[in-house]
């Protein structure tokens, strides 16, 4: 009996968040077939999972809606250039994980060549996106999606979806005990912890460290021995300065797992912060800041009532959330220090983070991940 020859599969994620989900998914399925060819775009970690990178997808990321404009011309000959290697290689599937702009115009091509594609931590077009929806009726085989309501979504819309659970839940785990790591931190019996999670890319860091700071001063004038820590993707540490000067002792570390479980507040930008967090049961307040042409036109395509994810998972208020002119200094201290005050309101968000928790699925998705990629490609279920 002949045996069928390894297949080949083309991964596409083209930021931070990507290369991550992306590696675990590789490592998987590189453990179930080490001869299988897995090759495309990513990052450091994808690489280090077994991935060929094709092009390293650092710098890739830009957020807002001018900075995508201006990087237009750059993107589109990325695009071109992506897809003649597919053409070139035809891989049994590829693998696109989140990154819409770019990804979605790369599905359109790679359907119209007959190669099956899935969509693998889809974007958020309940959100924002729902004019894309065509998209993925016309062109993604399967979404492999990771909140339960996403399922829902694209079944309303005709589209194959199979929920998974999210990665996160086996990933997000502090290297040691509460205590261990507040005393690793320099946080004394007495003192109380404050994490500031500015985001991963450099424009996040641009728009929400120096408020986050300034928030944490404000803090300091009414919480007795109040201290912070920042925590920073380790590809931009080298490009943070450190912050040792001020009236709030401020460290930095790219050790956010740890740092979020030894916290007793998360100050964060909403985005995937936000789901660590509840994960781990933390308390957190969140913020977003961006250009204002950025918010005008995200204003006018955004179509849920909440922008944190815990609050959209719960379908009701868990966790603060000030966007934009709200989220002042003034604003998200009012909102720290009630956490850090009120026993009540703290276990309420503490209960309300737990049930988010819950619908996050059991461990394993990654596993379950890899089921549907397998199926897929052999054609089943």
């Amino acid at each position: 009996m002949l045996l069928a020859p390894p297949k080949s599969l083309c991964i596409v994620a083209g930021e931070p968040s990507g290369d991550l989900h992306g590696s675990l998914l590789v490592a998987e399925l590189k453990r179930r077939h080490p001869d299988w060819s897995i090759w495309g775009v990513g990052s450091d970690r994808m690489a280090a999972a077994g991935c060929e990178l094709w092009q390293d997808a650092h710098g890739w990321a830009v957020m807002g809606f001018a900075e995508v404009f201006r990087s237009i011309l750059k993107f589109r000959q990325r695009l071109h250039s992506l897809h003649r290697e597919i053409k070139r290689r035809r891989p049994d599937g590829v693998i696109l994980i989140d990154f819409p702009g770019f990804n979605l115009k790369l599905a359109g091509r790679v359907h119209a060549d007959q190669i099956p594609v899935l969509y693998y931590i889809v974007p958020q077009l309940w959100a924002w996106g729902q004019g894309r929806i065509k998209i993925f009726q016309r062109c993604i085989d399967r979404a492999i999606v990771v909140f339960p309501f996403e399922k829902e979504f694209f079944k309303h819309y005709g589209v194959d979806a199979e929920w998974i659970g999210h990665p996160l839940v086996d990933l997000v785990r502090p290297s040691a005990a509460r205590e261990v790591l507040r005393e690793r931190f320099g946080v004394a019996p007495s003192q109380q912890l404050v994490a500031l999670m500015p985001g991963v890319r450099v424009q996040d860091l641009n728009a929400h460290l120096p408020l986050f700071t300034e928030t944490l001063k404000l803090i300091a004038e009414t919480v007795p021995g109040v201290c912070g820590s920042v925590g920073v993707h380790r590809s931009l540490s080298e490009t943070t300065t450190v912050l040792s000067e001020g009236p709030v002792p401020l460290s930095m570390t790219p050790d956010v797992y740890d740092l979020m479980a030894a916290a007793d507040v998360v100050l964060t930008k909403t985005g995937t912060t936000t789901v660590e967090c509840a994960i781990l049961g933390t308390p957190m307040v969140t913020a977003y800041r961006t250009g204002a042409v950025n918010f005008a036109i995200a204003k006018s395509l955004v179509k849920v009532p909440y922008v944190a994810m815990p609050n959209l998972i719960a379908k009701r208020r868990i966790v603060p959330e000030l966007v934009q002119s709200v989220a002042t200094a003034a604003a998200l201290a009012r909102e720290v220090i009630a956490l850090l005050e009120d026993d009540s309101a703290r276990k309420t968000q503490v209960d309300g983070l737990a049930e988010v928790r819950e619908k996050l699925g059991p461990p394993g998705a990654v596993q379950r991940g890899a089921d549907v990629v397998e199926r897929s490609l052999h054609g089943a279920g």
